[in-house]
């Protein structure tokens, strides 16, 4: 990563989206093998980081600033390792007819908020076309497979070990009903989940969220759907006395005197 100090932007401003971009877009190059991609990406988001921490310990940045740099970085990231994943299942197991996919980004990610050592929340939401049973490849799948294939193969993506290491340590617990849910989930299933089932914790969890990668239009749907859910009213009594609740249970947890 010392190489990066090298670049005469280096001590100047922080790297904003669209440096980012142009940083990654080799990332996209279809001639290059999976393998080689993931060690790619991990080179530029160490040199990245690296880049941003030291600006934190030179005390140039603020907090803030330090938050929606790193946050920016793993938009990105997300992003372009998405489409390298959505790649690699088609040349396996062709595609779904009618197939949308949207990211959502909870916790520090959603709020742009990220630190050195922040994980990435993600939940994977997707649709597909009425009907559709299997996967259009060589090797078909079912659609169900073929989703949680996706958002295991994402997951690897980044954070699977490679000679290059780690990108992102991930979180997939704030999905729909856990981990005892499956590790992605069908849009209209999202949905009746917060509306009908979801605690509170939940519900309050949400209003971090943030769509940060897929297909355009469906990340838009998705987003208003987010928005319905957030607007649901809840019981003030109810809400009250779960937040008060979990409070408690923070700091008897991980409270410190």
């Amino acid at each position: 990563v010392l190489d990066a100090v090298l670049d005469r932007r280096y001590f100047g401003s922080l790297p904003d989206r669209r440096e980012l971009e142009a940083l990654t877009a080799d990332l996209a190059v279809a001639t290059a093998s999976f393998e080689d991609i993931l060690d790619q990406a991990r080179i530029i988001g160490k040199e990245q980081m690296f880049r941003i921490g030291v600006r934190i310990l030179t005390e140039t940045v603020s907090a803030e600033e330090a938050g929606l740099a790193f946050s920016n970085l793993a938009d990105v990231m997300v992003e372009r390792l998405l489409a390298l994943t959505r790649r690699d299942m088609a040349a396996r197991h062709g595609t779904v007819a009618g197939e949308q996919i949207a990211v959502i980004a909870m916790g520090k990610l959603g709020g742009r908020e990220m630190t050195a050592g922040s994980d990435l929340d993600l939940i994977l939401i997707y649709d597909f076309e009425e009907g559709a049973e299997l996967s259009s490849g060589p090797r078909p799948i079912s659609v169900m497979q073929y989703f949680a294939r996706t958002t295991q193969r994402l997951i690897a993506a980044l954070s699977s070990p490679t000679p290059e290491g780690i990108l992102y340590e991930t979180d997939l617990r704030l999905r729909p009903s856990g981990n005892k849910g499956p590790v992605a989930s069908h849009i209209a299933s999202f949905i009746a989940y917060h509306r009908d089932s979801a605690w509170t914790w939940e519900k309050l969890a949400m209003t971090r969220a943030r769509v940060i990668a897929g297909d355009s239009e469906f990340r838009a749907s998705v987003e208003r759907s987010i928005t319905e859910i957030l607007l649901d009213p809840l019981a003030p009594v109810q809400l009250r006395a779960d937040v008060a609740a979990m409070r408690r249970r923070m700091l008897d947890e991980i409270g410190s005197e």
